[in-house]
């Protein structure tokens, strides 16, 4: 490395590489290959999904702390092995996995013979305090997912690091986020494969950078341990992906309506005057969220007898007016002895707080000065808090925010300067008999917390599905919270940014995300919000946020106008409410991302690969937001099919691009032929009435939709209390054909009057009791 900017010349550590394999033995699932010190385990899972494990010593530890679905869960599947002088080839239904014998090193085929995931001539090495494994970078090929990332959709030729950060004023260079999730998917037009770098310690992945054509994937930990899984395009992916790392409950209704919040509301009387503003103003609202201000003293699961007198009343009388309240809680306890603060001293009695390796109590400072810090890791200690959150739920919460869960610790007290801090590297965590260090256990406390969270409200509400909220997470952070991506500013290049972060998250599993509206530090122009309330209605997690200091950034505070674009890109939410329900249970089922980049329907056309400023909800509906100041008209990319314009149905024929005509009133959205969206009634908020009226918006062409409905807020369709009714749509010489199949399911749905229309055609009404029918347009 040449010396430069007066930095010293460094020699870089050689690796040591894996030998040759010296023999074979094999299981039900696994083939293990002796390679002298150094073993190799490839583990078949699936036809699509391979398991590999390297260790330099040759022994491989269980982790309890794993985030996957153990091996044994999976069924067995068969799979064929074949030795020759040169190699071991293992062929299941869908792959082929060859492995070289000198050195030992693994290529991958589809049934065609095209390579995927393969190794380079570096293949596996390790150093002192490092394993990596090298694959190569095939022609034309790119790179999504990698969890929580700033900049654009494509990360070829970028460094991605793997360790939980707070992430504070992050930009397009940002490296370290608030979220590690090890994913990626590689896409060429042929093919496409994802890996999951399994492990909790540090991590990074090199795609390209160092050395174009090379793959390059390290961790701190001691053994190589990753997971490929082929397409061939990306919704079978990420169906494999989430059945590995888990999926997404159902959330309540009312989550995925408007979430209004603020650093700080700061009193009774302020929440009081913003329920009440939105409801005069009849923009719809669903949640208000509660930041630290609520609490004494920022000591959390307390509340302000001053700012909050009586939390219940107020709870109850927004509850009445339509609005659910979600607090904010971290995981920082305030150091508090002999002050009767009963969170510290319980958990200074049961030892639930994380020591030093010399056994000393851990302390850092966050909001409520010189804190102490749960050791999530531990089932006791997640079970003790989650119970916490009984004081919260029993005066009427309905869901809990985690922030500050990186962990995001201060040397010295907040004000004070002082550099960020985590607990010590060497710090002991998790259960006496399975002790691991937080330089294992660090990417995971953000998930450890939300989990403690999810499964303490599951316990303490009675009945009800509940919402999380959580900052900070690993893989498999999809199963017990939905993610806002940290502290954003009200600058165009974070309103731009935030459909590729949030689809990267989709592509990584974690499907409930969305950006603070209108940017949570800094001051939004009106035009800049109203922009950006467009776009977040397209949200998965629509939530209005914004920082002390800053202006006020609710919809009607930048004037008429603003107002009323807001007003109806929040009316719009509320219309697409059944379809984008919908689109949750399909996340729930399968793992299909809600928000998702053109190029997951689209896998083998290379102009959706970079295009990161147009953005699918849901198969049907595509948006082209805008975002920067002044701009009227911007060009649009239509793939292959037939297109129509959702404000005046004109129709296209792709692929092709075209000029679309933008004012600030106006967010470009098309509709795939053969689209189907259910479109409610405008409601101030999701339980205001029952749906006893339903709009089927079909545009022409040849298609088939499926709309889910459950009651939005128990548990019973988890024992098959709910309701499916399928739509298919096609022409038959110069008629369409609206096919619409019995309802499926127990969940009992009172007659309702149903409008079918066909853009451009023609409508249709018909009482909707359940029964099948066919209409012709």
């Amino acid at each position: 490395m040449p010396q430069y900017f007066g930095k010293l010349q460094t020699t870089e550590q050689p690796w040591s590489t894996i030998d040759s394999v010296q023999s074979i033995a094999r299981t039900n699932r696994t083939i293990h290959f002796n390679c002298g010190e150094t073993s190799l385990n490839i583990s078949i899972l699936a036809p699509n999904l391979v398991r590999v494990r390297m260790s330099p010593t040759g022994e491989f530890k269980e982790r309890s702390q794993s985030v996957t679905l153990p091996d044994e869960e999976w069924p067995i599947v068969p799979f064929e092995v074949r030795e020759t002088e040169d190699k071991i080839e293992i062929e299941t239904a869908q792959i082929i996995v060859s492995v070289k014998r000198s050195p030992a090193a693994i290529e991958c085929f589809d049934k065609s013979g095209k390579p995927f995931a393969s190794d380079c001539d570096r293949n596996m090495g390790w150093r002192a305090g490092a394993t990596a494994g090298w694959k190569r970078i095939e022609a034309d090929e790119h790179f999504y997912g990698f969890g929580q990332r700033t900049g654009f959709l494509d990360k070829l030729s970028e460094v991605k690091t793997n360790w939980t950060t707070d992430a504070l004023d992050y930009n397009s260079q940002t490296d370290e986020m608030y979220q590690a999730i090890a994913f990626y998917i590689a896409l060429n037009p042929d093919r496409a494969y994802g890996i999951f770098f399994n492990t909790t310690f540090w991590s990074q992945f090199d795609i390209g950078a160092e050395q174009p054509g090379v793959l390059r994937m390290e961790t701190r930990g001691p053994e190589l341990d990753y997971y490929i899984i082929y397409g061939p395009e990306p919704a079978q992916i990420i169906a494999t992906y989430t059945q590995l790392t888990g999926r997404m409950p159902i959330p309540p209704k009312w989550a995925i309506g408007y979430h209004q919040c603020r650093w700080s509301y700061e009193s009774e009387d302020v929440v009081r005057e913003l329920a009440q503003e939105f409801r005069d103003r009849s923009i719809p609202c669903d949640v208000i969220h509660l930041d630290i201000d609520y609490m004494r003293g920022y000591r959390v699961f307390t509340w302000s007898p001053k700012r909050f007198p009586d939390p219940a009343k107020l709870i109850a009388d927004l509850k009445a007016a339509g609005f659910k309240v979600v607090t904010i809680v971290d995981p920082g306890v305030k150091y508090e002895p002999e002050a009767d603060y009963e969170i510290f001293d319980r958990g200074v009695e049961n030892d639930y707080f994380v020591r030093t390796a010399e056994g000393k109590l851990f302390h850092g400072y966050v909001w409520p000065d010189k804190s102490v810090f749960p050791d999530f890791l531990r089932p006791e200690v997640r079970q003790w808090w989650g119970e916490l959150h009984k004081t919260l739920t029993d005066i009427g919460v309905a869901g809990i925010w985690n922030d500050m869960n990186e962990p995001a610790i201060a040397e010295r007290p907040f004000g004070d300067g002082g550099e960020h801090i985590w607990f010590p590297l060497d710090a002991p965590q998790g259960p006496d008999d399975d002790r691991a260090t937080h330089a294992e256990t660090h990417n995971l406390y953000g998930l450890m917390m939300a989990k403690a969270c999810a499964e303490g409200l599951q316990k303490v509400r009675s009945g009800d599905r509940s919402f999380v909220l959580t900052r900070s997470g690993f893989a498999g952070v999809q199963r017990y919270s939905s993610v806002w991506m940290g502290d954003n500013q009200s600058q165009w290049e974070h309103l731009e940014m935030s459909l590729p972060m949030l689809c990267n998250m989709g592509l990584s599993g974690v499907q409930f995300v969305g950006c603070d509206i209108g940017g949570f530090a800094g001051n939004a122009t009106a035009e800049m919000f109203a922009r950006w309330m467009q776009v977040g209605m397209l949200y998965p997690l629509m939530r209005g946020h914004s920082a002390m200091s800053t202006a006020q950034h609710e919809p009607w505070v930048f004037g008429s106008r603003t107002e009323q674009i807001c007003r109806e890109y929040i009316n719009l939410r509320y219309q697409l409410l059944p379809y984008i329900y919908t689109l949750f249970w399909e996340a729930a089922t399968t793992g299909t991302p809600i928000l998702r980049p053109l190029l997951y329907h689209f896998p083998r056309d290379r102009t959706t690969y970079h295009l990161y400023d147009q953005v699918l909800l849901g198969p049907s509906l595509m948006a082209a937001p805008v975002y920067r100041p002044g701009v009227e008209h911007r060009a649009v990319y239509l793939p292959e099919g037939t297109w129509f314009d959702w404000w005046t149905g004109e129709c296209y024929q792709g692929p092709m691009h075209i000029l679309a005509y933008a004012p600030l009133e106006r967010m470009p959205l098309y509709v795939r032929g053969g689209g189907i969206i259910a479109i409610a009634p405008v409601q101030q908020f999701v339980s205001e009435q029952q749906l006893d009226s339903l709009k089927m918006r079909i545009w022409p062409g040849s298609g088939e939709w499926t709309l889910y409905e459950d009651d939005g807020h128990s548990f019973e369709h988890e024992q098959g209390v709910w309701a499916t009714t399928n739509y298919q749509v096609y022409f038959e010489g110069e008629k369409v054909i609206v096919e619409i199949a019995a309802r499926e399911g127990e969940f009992a749905i009172s007659d309702r009057e149903v409008t079918v229309e066909v853009v451009g055609v023609g409508e249709q009404q018909f009482t909707d009791d359940g029964a099948a029918r066919c209409l012709i347009f």
